[in-house]
Protein backbone atom coordinates (compact mmCIF):
# COMPACT_ATOMS: atom_id res chain seq x y z
CA UNK A 1 0.00 0.00 0.00
CA UNK A 2 1.60 3.26 -0.92
CA UNK A 3 -0.49 6.36 1.07
CA UNK A 4 -0.30 10.13 0.77
CA UNK A 5 -0.56 11.80 4.44
CA UNK A 6 -1.13 15.50 4.69
CA UNK A 7 -0.76 16.20 1.06
CA UNK A 8 2.78 14.13 0.76
CA UNK A 9 2.97 11.25 -1.19
CA UNK A 10 5.85 8.87 -1.76
CA UNK A 11 8.62 9.27 -4.78
CA UNK A 12 9.44 5.83 -5.55
CA UNK A 13 11.71 6.01 -8.26
CA UNK A 14 10.70 3.75 -11.36
CA UNK A 15 13.33 1.00 -11.06
CA UNK A 16 12.44 0.33 -7.39
CA UNK A 17 10.34 -2.59 -6.30
CA UNK A 18 8.05 -2.13 -3.45
CA UNK A 19 5.95 -5.89 -3.03
CA UNK A 20 1.96 -5.11 -2.46
CA UNK A 21 2.24 -5.93 1.24
CA UNK A 22 4.68 -3.57 2.37
CA UNK A 23 3.48 -0.41 3.70
CA UNK A 24 4.84 3.12 2.68
CA UNK A 25 3.06 6.67 4.13
CA UNK A 26 3.44 10.37 3.33
CA UNK A 27 7.15 11.72 2.99
CA UNK A 28 9.30 9.22 1.75
CA UNK A 29 11.66 8.77 -1.80
CA UNK A 30 13.14 5.66 -2.50
CA UNK A 31 15.98 5.25 -4.92
CA UNK A 32 16.89 3.36 -8.04
CA UNK A 33 16.56 -0.79 -7.45
CA UNK A 34 15.97 -0.48 -3.96
CA UNK A 35 14.01 -3.26 -2.92
CA UNK A 36 11.05 -2.85 -0.03
CA UNK A 37 9.79 -6.55 0.64
CA UNK A 38 6.14 -7.87 2.42
CA UNK A 39 4.90 -6.25 5.56
CA UNK A 40 8.29 -3.62 5.62
CA UNK A 41 6.33 -0.38 7.20
CA UNK A 42 7.99 2.85 5.91
CA UNK A 43 5.83 5.69 7.73
CA UNK A 44 6.81 9.28 7.49
CA UNK A 45 4.08 10.99 9.16
CA UNK A 46 6.28 13.25 10.96
CA UNK A 47 9.30 13.91 9.02
CA UNK A 48 11.11 12.74 6.10
CA UNK A 49 12.23 9.06 5.43
CA UNK A 50 15.26 9.04 2.39
CA UNK A 51 16.46 5.79 1.05
CA UNK A 52 18.89 5.77 -1.47
CA UNK A 53 19.86 3.42 -4.56
CA UNK A 54 20.28 -0.56 -4.26
CA UNK A 55 18.76 -1.14 -0.45
CA UNK A 56 16.98 -3.88 0.64
CA UNK A 57 13.68 -3.52 3.05
CA UNK A 58 13.38 -6.66 4.19
CA UNK A 59 9.97 -8.34 5.07
CA UNK A 60 8.63 -6.49 8.65
CA UNK A 61 10.83 -3.87 8.79
CA UNK A 62 9.72 -0.44 10.38
CA UNK A 63 11.25 2.72 9.63
CA UNK A 64 9.74 6.21 10.94
CA UNK A 65 11.41 9.08 11.83
CA UNK A 66 11.83 9.75 15.34
CA UNK A 67 9.44 12.28 18.16
CA UNK A 68 12.48 13.47 20.37
CA UNK A 69 11.04 15.36 23.41
CA UNK A 70 12.27 18.24 25.41
CA UNK A 71 10.69 19.78 28.28
CA UNK A 72 8.29 21.37 26.10
CA UNK A 73 9.71 21.16 22.88
CA UNK A 74 9.44 18.18 20.33
CA UNK A 75 12.04 17.92 17.60
CA UNK A 76 11.47 15.16 14.86
CA UNK A 77 14.25 13.44 13.67
CA UNK A 78 14.30 12.58 10.07
CA UNK A 79 15.16 8.57 8.65
CA UNK A 80 18.14 8.88 6.11
CA UNK A 81 19.27 5.46 4.66
CA UNK A 82 22.18 5.52 1.57
CA UNK A 83 23.01 3.03 -0.77
CA UNK A 84 23.62 -0.24 -1.07
CA UNK A 85 22.38 -1.07 2.45
CA UNK A 86 20.60 -4.58 3.80
CA UNK A 87 17.80 -3.62 6.16
CA UNK A 88 17.23 -6.87 8.04
CA UNK A 89 13.51 -8.88 8.88
CA UNK A 90 12.00 -7.43 11.89
CA UNK A 91 15.08 -4.27 12.23
CA UNK A 92 13.31 -1.38 13.47
CA UNK A 93 15.06 2.24 12.23
CA UNK A 94 13.56 5.07 13.83
CA UNK A 95 14.74 8.62 13.60
CA UNK A 96 18.59 7.25 12.72
CA UNK A 97 20.69 7.11 10.10
CA UNK A 98 22.43 4.28 7.71
CA UNK A 99 25.43 5.16 5.85
CA UNK A 100 26.50 3.18 2.23
CA UNK A 101 26.94 -0.26 2.31
CA UNK A 102 26.11 -1.39 6.03
CA UNK A 103 23.91 -4.34 7.31
CA UNK A 104 21.36 -3.83 9.87
CA UNK A 105 20.82 -7.13 11.10
CA UNK A 106 17.48 -8.96 11.22
CA UNK A 107 15.29 -8.58 14.67
CA UNK A 108 18.21 -4.98 15.70
CA UNK A 109 17.40 -1.50 16.21
CA UNK A 110 18.95 1.71 15.40
CA UNK A 111 17.07 4.46 17.47
CA UNK A 112 16.81 8.33 17.59
CA UNK A 113 19.80 9.55 16.00
CA UNK A 114 21.90 7.08 16.17
CA UNK A 115 24.05 6.46 12.82
CA UNK A 116 25.39 3.33 11.03
CA UNK A 117 28.64 4.64 9.43
CA UNK A 118 29.54 3.41 6.05
CA UNK A 119 30.68 -0.60 5.60
CA UNK A 120 29.62 -0.94 9.24
CA UNK A 121 27.25 -3.63 10.42
CA UNK A 122 24.46 -4.12 13.18
CA UNK A 123 23.99 -7.49 14.38
CA UNK A 124 20.82 -9.92 14.31
CA UNK A 125 18.93 -8.49 17.82
CA UNK A 126 21.32 -5.98 18.16
CA UNK A 127 20.32 -2.21 20.13
CA UNK A 128 21.83 0.62 18.76
CA UNK A 129 21.02 3.37 21.54
CA UNK A 130 20.51 6.64 21.18
CA UNK A 131 22.85 8.91 19.46
CA UNK A 132 25.00 6.01 19.43
CA UNK A 133 27.62 5.86 16.73
CA UNK A 134 28.80 2.50 15.29
CA UNK A 135 31.71 2.94 13.81
CA UNK A 136 33.28 2.71 9.99
CA UNK A 137 34.12 -1.43 9.34
CA UNK A 138 32.88 -2.37 12.60
CA UNK A 139 30.55 -4.75 13.65
CA UNK A 140 28.71 -4.51 17.03
CA UNK A 141 26.20 -6.87 18.84
CA UNK A 142 24.82 -6.87 22.21
CA UNK A 143 21.98 -4.80 23.97
CA UNK A 144 23.08 -2.24 24.36
CA UNK A 145 25.19 -2.62 21.15
CA UNK A 146 29.01 -3.11 21.75
CA UNK A 147 32.10 -3.36 19.23
CA UNK A 148 32.69 -7.29 18.50
CA UNK A 149 35.25 -6.65 15.75
CA UNK A 150 36.90 -5.28 12.57
CA UNK A 151 34.53 -6.32 9.77
CA UNK A 152 37.29 -8.08 6.96
CA UNK A 153 37.53 -7.29 3.93
CA UNK A 154 35.61 -10.04 2.53
CA UNK A 155 32.26 -9.37 4.78
CA UNK A 156 32.37 -5.35 3.45
CA UNK A 157 32.58 -6.75 0.12
CA UNK A 158 29.78 -9.36 0.52
CA UNK A 159 27.71 -6.38 1.78
CA UNK A 160 27.60 -4.80 -1.77
CA UNK A 161 27.20 -7.99 -3.45
CA UNK A 162 24.63 -8.71 -1.08
CA UNK A 163 22.77 -5.29 -1.79
CA UNK A 164 23.26 -6.26 -5.90
CA UNK A 165 21.52 -10.16 -5.15
CA UNK A 166 18.59 -8.50 -3.45
CA UNK A 167 18.05 -6.11 -6.22
CA UNK A 168 18.16 -9.26 -9.12
CA UNK A 169 15.83 -11.15 -7.09
CA UNK A 170 13.28 -7.83 -6.51
CA UNK A 171 13.52 -7.53 -10.91
CA UNK A 172 12.40 -11.34 -10.67
CA UNK A 173 9.86 -10.54 -7.76
CA UNK A 174 8.69 -7.35 -10.25
CA UNK A 175 7.53 -9.16 -13.56
CA UNK A 176 5.94 -11.99 -11.43
CA UNK A 177 3.40 -9.42 -10.10
CA UNK A 178 2.92 -7.49 -13.02
CA UNK A 179 2.12 -10.74 -15.57
CA UNK A 180 0.09 -12.92 -13.01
Amino acid sequence: MIQKFEGKKPEIHETAFVHPRATIIGDVEIGPKTSVWPGAVIRADIEKITIGKNTCIKDNAVIHPADVYHEEEIEYVPVKIGDNNIIGHRALIHGAKINDESIVGAGSIVFNKAEVKTNSMVGMGAVVLEKQEVPNGKIVVGIPARVLRELEEREIKQIKKQADTHAELAEHYSREIEEP
